[in-house]
């Protein structure tokens, strides 16, 4: 949206406006929904008309319509006429420094000997007072960010502002409050809270995300602080965005830009939602340098949540503005494999049911079933996959008690490729012998099965952009496999002929 550097034409009865240097798209919005409009401000936009005597840095926003084409409606909330002297109401409010849409909603800082209201609402349910907004220090920059939510009940919206330099809070220094993100990590119709400080310093502004959880009628309790790799200078929290669900689990996604990370070449983390809030780990960095050697500033602002190819899954878009780039980054789709691993309930040592050769042994069935689901996802795909017997046991570096019998031939594992129909169930089966004299007979024997993608045909759909490649779903950072165990016995038991456990698959 190029509007030039136009200067004195008349925008109301005591409004002349000057766009130079006025930083159109210094915050951008978008309703959150199919025929959303968009926000666009540009917080450095004065209004010239008294300009012997003020200047009057109003701030200034665009309503675009959804279409991008039709002309869309002006919005300069600080603009009162015969409003003139600087300071007087809201002279110099710098409006659309920040922006959401619900319907509108325009942050503005406070400033010196301003008594102003942290946001300007057109048809949302609350709006702070003049008062509320700046009864502290007036250089605290009261809504240097705003977000809005379903804090104190789901079919109300509340607007929260950021005030980065508010002494109150005991983060002076950090810039606490200039990125705010409101976001239902964990389902339960409440907007949670995520307060960026990206001048947290460890040891040089590392950055930090702190972590609200609602725990109803707008109580705000701190679940934990987020600070992906904790790298020097890297500004982490600079922005915050919601990306919608990436991984198709029932629980919205949420960027952490990083735009200073790595000598300015920038980085965005990815974090996930669950039903406890926010996973700690991060399932992804994205790294500005790996993506496009020129970026920079990489993650400075993000916008996520629109589904930008038709796969049905929410993709991103990040801005590096020192390299004047924006960056499209589409959600693959993601494959949720259910793994069964069917085994007894119990083995009697004491009754051996196969033959090694002439040699009588104890031994048991084991079978592992596999299926697949997802949105968007092939309807055939490869599965690699190994079963390893008497996992436990290994992963300490001791023999196995059990070993699987396949082709005559005996191993501790077993690694196996395969082809799997969506939603049909593909069963193998594999039979274990238990070794001579194990002395261990207390400790249970753990079956594992750990499996990745194979290859597979991606569809030829006549699009713009290719089809992606789809993934296995992301388990918090946990091996992508699937365990059941057996116990020994030494007398008869009550057998259990299917022990079963089913677990999903996770993003890689």
């Amino acid at each position: 949206m190029a509007r030039g550097k136009n200067r004195g034409m008349s925008c109301g009865k005591t409004c002349r406006e000057d766009r130079d240097d006025e930083w159109m798209g210094v915050s951008l919005a978008r309703q959150p929904r199919a025929d959303g409009r968009v926000l666009a401000c540009a917080h450095r936009w004065k209004n010239i008309y008294y300009e012997t005597d003020h200047i009057l840095p109003h701030g200034f926003c665009y309503i675009i319509p959804s279409n991008l084409q039709a002309k869309g409606r002006t919005l300069i909330p600080c603009y009162e006429e015969y409003k003139k002297k600087y300071g007087e109401e809201h002279g110099s409010c710098q409006a659309g420094i920040a922006g959401f849409f619900t319907e509108v909603g325009i942050g503005r800082p406070c400033t010196a000997g301003l008594s102003l209201p942290s946001v300007s609402l057109l048809a949302v349910t609350r709006s702070a007072s003049r008062e509320e907004a700046c009864s502290g220090d007036a250089w605290d920059f009261a809504s240097y960010a705003v977000t809005a939510g379903h804090f104190s009940h789901p079919s109300t919206t509340d607007v929260v502002g950021g005030a980065p330099q508010d002494e109150g809070i005991g983060k002076m220094g950090s810039y606490f409050g200039s990125s705010l993100c409101a976001v239902d990590l964990n389902g339960d119709g409440l907007s949670d809270l995520l307060v960026g400080a990206p001048m947290f310093s460890e040891i040089r502004d590392e950055g930090q995300v702190t972590v609200y959880i609602n725990r109803g009628n707008g109580a705000l309790e701190e679940q934990l602080a987020l600070a992906g790799d904790g790298a020097y200078n890297a500004h982490f929290g600079e922005s915050i965005a919601s990306l919608g669900d990436l991984d198709d689990d029932g629980f919205p996604d949420v960027a952490i830009g990083a735009p200073k990370e790595d000598d300015f070449a920038g980085a965005v983390y990815i974090y996930h939602g669950d039903a406890g809030g926010i996973v700690p780990q991060y399932s992804m960095k994205l790294s500005g340098q790996k993506i496009n050697p020129v970026l920079r500033m990489f993650g400075q602002s993000i916008s996520g949540g629109i589904d930008m190819d038709g796969n049905r899954y929410p993709d991103v878009t990040i801005g590096a503005f020192m390299s004047d780039s924006v960056v499209l980054l589409r959600a693959r789709p993601v494959i949720t494999v259910d793994v069964s691993i069917f085994l007894p309930g119990s083995i009697n040592i004491t009754a051996p049911q196969c033959h090694d050769g002439q040699q009588p042994v104890n031994c048991l069935n084991v079978t592992a079933c596999f299926s697949f689901h997802g949105k968007q996802v092939p309807g055939e795909i490869g599965l690699n996959y190994v079963l390893t017997a008497d996992v436990a046991k290994k992963e300490k570096g001791e023999l196995p008690r059990v070993y699987l019998v396949l082709l005559g031939e005996t191993a501790g594992q077993v690694a196996e490729k395969l082809q799997l129909v969506y939603m049909e169930e593909t069963c193998h089966h594999y039979v274990a012998h238990v070794k001579r004299r194990v002395q261990d007979v207390t400790s249970p024997i753990v079956f594992e099965v750990a499996y990745s993608l194979g290859e597979h045909v991606t569809g030829e759909e006549e699009k713009e952009l290719p089809a992606l490649t789809p993934v296995l779903r992301w388990k918090k950072g946990q091996k992508i496999a699937q365990k059941n165990q057996v116990r020994t016995i030494e007398l008869t038991a009550h057998r259990d002929p299917r022990g079963q456990v089913h677990m999903a698959g996770v993003m890689a």
